[in-house]
């Protein structure tokens, strides 16, 4: 990625979503940071980075869907389950997040001096509609076929911090007291094109054509306080970013009275990131503020393919058990074609020889129905889920894991159908806390502590099933003739 000597030495947002640090801060802090330091610092920000479906029936079981996939948040999942889908549907998924990262008992040295820095605790919440679907089906021959056109926000990097960062040394003294203020919006959305259908009466196929386009800004206010009291402003970096890239999915499940197997191949693409960039801060030695801006600039990223497998096994008429393996190959999440400085390297830990890790996640549920009646379907769902995160800490080489269970509940009156999950994921590990406010002359030094994620989603699917006897009639018309 080409550097812009315009920007002198900046700070990234010390917590923000995984792909704003790693595409949006790189550009900034490449040609003033050391790289490793730069990566240190951006690791304490990630939190969850997993590729993975919607919609609150499929979270409910675990987030074990691949080989099930029978609503029309299957085009998230595997393009082949709607070929199950007999009604035309619209459907709309809203997405709630409770997130709070902690690090404590921090220590490391500031020079010589061995250092204590004071445990910082953030949170952040949002609410918003995460997926949104209408499909389409028709038969021929008796075989089934749909035509879906979906929407899905597949990473939201809606963000609001204030934290301090307080180091001691073993005297008591205070070296440095640094407030920091973040303030973020916008994420990266999936518009898809998927059709699924039926090969024969056991064998399903589908595939979706998937638009990646993303759109988000950050600030990140950064000053220096002497005896708690906050001294004139410091320093302010702002980003404006875009992301666009193609891809397909391709889907297959093969499925009987008994059992269920399915797979999914998410292609890997070349995606184009666009970013413009603002520094504003007060010289050293002038006490001066300045203003220094950069043009819009491109760089190529490498995005991984994705390979899963599901299993669902009907173990009775009311009783269902679901898993999911996936596989995302991160350490062929490079830089390309950008130039000799930065072209081959990671994506995750800026390196040739990475240490970023190819992921492999497992999700599994059940799906009890507890109630079936003529007009009204009462299912009940738990699940679990294991999902490593690609990036390993510098220094302590600990991956972040999140583990956690789900829980759902469904209710289907005539056309309308109403499904609730909650997510709950955690992880714990020793990590490496970066500190630095290099800008304002603040401390520089890594520290080793304990690092603990939480989060908690809560999902709601409203599904609608249309009668559909004039659509089908147009459908078949325009589609398949007379």
């Amino acid at each position: 990625m080409p550097s812009s000597p315009r920007i002198p030495m900046q700070r990234p947002p010390r917590r923000v979503p995984a792909l704003l640090l790693l595409l949006a801060g790189l550009p900034l802090a490449a040609q003033s940071l050391n790289p490793n330091a730069f990566f240190q610092l951006a690791q304490q920000s990630r939190t969850a980075f997993t590729v993975q479906g919607d919609g609150a029936r499929a979270i409910g079981t675990g987030g074990a869907f691949i080989a099930i996939a029978d609503d029309s948040t299957a085009v998230s999942y595997n393009p082949a389950g709607l070929a199950q889908l007999l009604r035309p549907e619209g459907s709309l998924v809203f997405q709630g997040l409770s997130r709070d990262q902690t690090f404590t008992g921090a220590t490391g040295l500031v020079g010589t001096s061995p250092t204590t820095f004071e445990d910082t605790r953030n949170s952040d919440h949002y609410a918003r509609p995460s997926f949104a679907s209408f499909t389409i089906p028709w038969k021929r021959d008796g075989l089934n076929t749909v035509l879906l056109f979906s929407y899905q926000r597949l990473f939201d990097f809606a963000f609001d911090s204030s934290l301090n960062y307080l180091a001691t040394t073993a005297g008591g003294a205070t070296t440095q007291a640094i407030s920091q203020q973040v303030r973020q919006q916008g994420g990266l959305d999936l518009y898809s094109m998927a059709l699924g259908a039926e090969l024969t009466q056991r064998i399903l196929l589908g595939v979706s054509v998937n638009s990646w386009q993303g759109r988000w800004n950050f600030s990140s206010l950064s000053r220096r306080q002497t005896s708690g009291v906050s001294a004139t402003f410091d320093s302010n970096l702002a980003q404006d970013s875009a992301f666009r890239g193609l891809n397909y999915n391709l889907g297959l499940i093969w499925r009987s009275d008994w059992v269920n197997l399915g797979a999914v191949y998410r292609s890997p693409f070349t995606a184009t990131y666009t970013y413009t960039d603002r520094y504003d801060s007060v010289s050293t030695t002038t006490g001066l503020p300045s203003t220094q801006s950069s043009p819009a600039t491109s760089v190529d990223v490498k995005w991984p393919s994705t390979l899963g497998w599901g299993l669902g096994l009907h173990l009775h008429p009311r009783l269902q058990a679901t898993a999911d393996w996936s596989q995302t190959r991160w350490s062929q999440a490079r830089y390309s074609g950008t130039s000799s400085s930065y072209d081959g390297l990671n994506w995750f830990d800026y390196l040739q020889n990475t240490n970023t890790r190819d992921v492999r996640d497992f999700h599994a549920g059940l799906e009890w129905v507890a109630w079936a009646g003529d007009s009204v379907v009462l299912p009940l769902r738990v699940g679990c889920f294991n999902e490593p995160q690609p990036v390993v800490d510098a220094k302590t080489l600990e991956q972040r894991v999140l583990r956690g269970w789900t829980l759902g509940l469904g209710i289907k009156v005539k056309d309308l159908v109403l499904d609730l999950a909650y997510k709950d994921a955690r992880d714990h590990r020793r990590a490496s806390h970066y500190n630095t406010d290099t800008p304002i002359g603040g401390v520089a030094s890594t520290a080793t502590g304990t690092e603990t994620l939480s989060e908690r989603r809560v999902y709601t699917s409203l599904i609608y099933q249309f009668k559909g006897d004039v659509l089908h009639r147009v459908l078949t018309w325009v589609f398949v003739g007379s």
